[in-house]
Order: C-alpha cells, then sequence, then structure tokens
C-alpha cells in the first residue's frame, strides 16, 4: 500500500506544487506581518502567538479558487475559520476554560451538523453523534493544545498531516489532496519563519483549527461523504499517548491539571538536547506505523485495522523507550521534583 502511494504521489502534480509552492510563500510573507503588527501594538510584549488561525483562511481561499470543491466542504472550512477567529481571543486575552471548552464543542457539533445527511440518522442518533464529535474536538483541542509547547512541534503535526493527504489520495477527488498541499505548503512557510526560536507561534487557535480539521476529517471518514485516507490517525498516535501518559503522572502527583507543566517528552528532549531532536520522534512514530501496517496488511487484515493495530502496538513501546532513553530518569514517571520516578 505505501509503496504504490509512494509511486502515485501526489506531491508530484503540478497543481499541488504550485499549491505548496504559493501558501509557503503566502505563510512566510503574512507570518512576517503579523510579527510586525503584533510589535507595532506594543501591549501585546510576548512572543507573537495566534498565527495557525489563518490556516482555514488559506485553505478556504485555494477551495474558492478551485470550483471542484462541493459547497458542503467551503461551509465546514469556513466554520473552521470562524470558529478559529473566535479562539484567537484566548491568544490575545486568555479566555476562561469553560469558555473554551464550550467553543470546542460546539464547533464540533456544528462541523458534523452540517455535514451529516438529514435523513441518514434518527432524531436520538443524530443527538448522540453530534454530542461525540463535540467531545471528540474537545479532546483534539486539548491534545493539540500540550503539544504547542514548542518551536515547530505543532506544524510538524500539520505537515505529516498534510504529507498523508498527499501521498495517500484519490484520484476521483482531489479536494482534500489540495488541502493537504496547504497545509504543507503552510506548515513549511512558517517553519522558515520559526527556524529562529520563539519568532511567533501557531498558538491556543492554532491548535484549535488543528483539532477542527481532523475532527472534520473524521466526520468525513465516518459519513463516507469524501475520501479520507485512514493514515491520518497515525499522526495522531503518539501526540494522544504523550497525553494520556503525562495526564496519569499529574494525576499521581496530585498536580493541578490546569496549571502550565514541562512533562511531556517533546519538552524534556527539548531541554536535554536543545535544536529540534524534540520533533523527531513524530517522524520516526509515522514512518514506522506505516510500514508496520503494511506488513499486518499483507496477512489479509484491512487497511483501517491494521493501522488501528499497528498505533496500539507500537506507538506506546516506541514512546517507552523515547522516554528511557531520551529524558532524564526522574522524569520517566516522574515530576522531577520527587525521589519517586
Amino acid at each position: 500500500m505505501m509503496a504504490s502511494s509512494l509511486c502515485s504521489l501526489g506531491i508530484g502534480n503540478l497543481m499541488n506544487e504550485v499549491i505548496i509552492t504559493v501558501t509557503a510563500a503566502a505563510a512566510y510573507l503574512c507570518g512576517k506581518a503579523y510579527i510586525y503588527l503584533w510589535n507595532r501594538t506594543k501591549i501585546l510584549t510576548t512572543t507573537p502567538s495566534g498565527f495557525g488561525m489563518l490556516l482555514p483562511l488559506v485553505v478556504l481561499i485555494f477551495m474558492a479558487l478551485i470550483p471542484e470543491a462541493p459547497s458542503v466542504s467551503l461551509v465546514s472550512i469556513l466554520i473552521v475559520f470562524i470558529s478559529g477567529l473566535i479562539y484567537w481571543m484566548d491568544d490575545l486575552i486568555h479566555l476562561p476554560p469553560w469558555t473554551r471548552i464550550l467553543i470546542a464543542f460546539s464547533s464540533g457539533a456544528l462541523l458534523f451538523l452540517t455535514a451529516s445527511p438529514e435523513t441518514l440518522f434518527t432524531a436520538f442518533e443524530l443527538v448522540v453523534l453530534t454530542i461525540a464529535c463535540g467531545i471528540f474536538s474537545i479532546g483534539l483541542t486539548n491534545v493539540a493544545n500540550f503539544y504547542d509547547g514548542n518551536d515547530l512541534n505543532l506544524a510538524t503535526m500539520i505537515f505529516l498531516a498534510g504529507i498523508i493527504l498527499l501521498f495517500f489520495p484519490d484520484t476521483s477527488n482531489s479536494e482534500f489532496e489540495n488541502i493537504g498541499a496547504v497545509m504543507v505548503g503552510f506548515s513549511l512557510g512558517f517553519g522558515w519563519i520559526n527556524r529562529i526560536p520563539f519568532s511567533l507561534y501557531l498558538g491556543d487557535s492554532g491548535a484549535f483549527v488543528l483539532a477542527l480539521l481532523f475532527t472534520l476529517f473524521l466526520i468525513n471518514y465516518g459519513l463516507d461523504l469524501s475520501y479520507i485516507p485512514a493514515e491520518l490517525m497515525l499522526v495522531l498516535a503518539l501526540p494522544v499517548f504523550d497525553v494520556f501518559y503525562v495526564l496519569l503522572i499529574r494525576l499521581y502527583y496530585k498536580h493541578d491539571l490546569l496549571s502550565r507543566n514541562y512533562l511531556h517528552l517533546y519538552q524534556r528532549i527539548k531541554i536535554r538536547f536543545d535544536g529540534f531532536a524534540h520533533l523527531m520522534p513524530q517522524f520516526i512514530n509515522v514512518g514506522a506505523l506505516l510500514f508496520l501496517a503494511d506488513w499486518i496488511e499483507s496477512t489479509s487484515i484491512s487497511r483501517f485495522w491494521a493501522l488501528l493495530f499497528s498505533s496500539l502496538a507500537f506507538t506506546p513501546v516506541f514512546y517507552l523507550s523515547c522516554r528511557i532513553l531520551l529524558v532524564e530518569r526522574n522524569y520517566f514517571f516522574g515530576d522531577g521534583e520527587s525521589n519517586q520516578s
């Protein structure tokens, strides 16, 4: 499966190359302008943050310019952009936790309601699935927020998701392939700015719009509205397990769960080795899972279950190995402030 996908890379398509190049240039120029305007206010003295909320706007622009995009997707991306614009206030004035939760839940639920055919579900099923999408949006928003703690960490998730949308395209529908090209270009343009640490952050709103995009991908996959590669779940495997593991640590040591922490794998690697070594586990995990899923699929197991099984079996082992090899001993299962580890 992976070999055939590599042979038919969407990234080789001229349209995708143009989208990536234009988006990367636009993201770089807009990022520079964003930094300038942020610093000109002289009110916000922190590192410019919240740039990620522009991602769905760029997607919207390209979808409007390419007529093959169906209106339901335009509406969905518009919801992501407007929701991200509202959530952007958190990067400016720090919204209360329950306000952020309400925005995340409402946005996820609205994405499902606008995408779901009215006659497909009973009223009860519609309510249950709407609530489920709202809860999924909240959970994924928190995972993405926890992964916005170091330079280019969240951008790596955007890049990997875009690459997967390009590696595993459906030739009958290039809509999500184009979105993948935008995500790759946006992450590259942003990454070139942030090669210098503390230049610009995607921010809480950037984490939020990424979570909403994954929620949209899940809805389209579940309802079979568009071809969505199941390989996208691999991008979330390591971040989700890391957030779960750190949550166990914080519960065990009775931390305030609303307080900031530096216990995540990428944070400990960044502190110990500096540079961009903290990005490598994400690339290694996704690559290993793709090859492992190919091997499992060769035993006549369906692609979805092969991907799911490889994620559940390999990611915890890889993650714990990284904590043993790359993280200080008192942080393996500890908060660094106790003799326990």
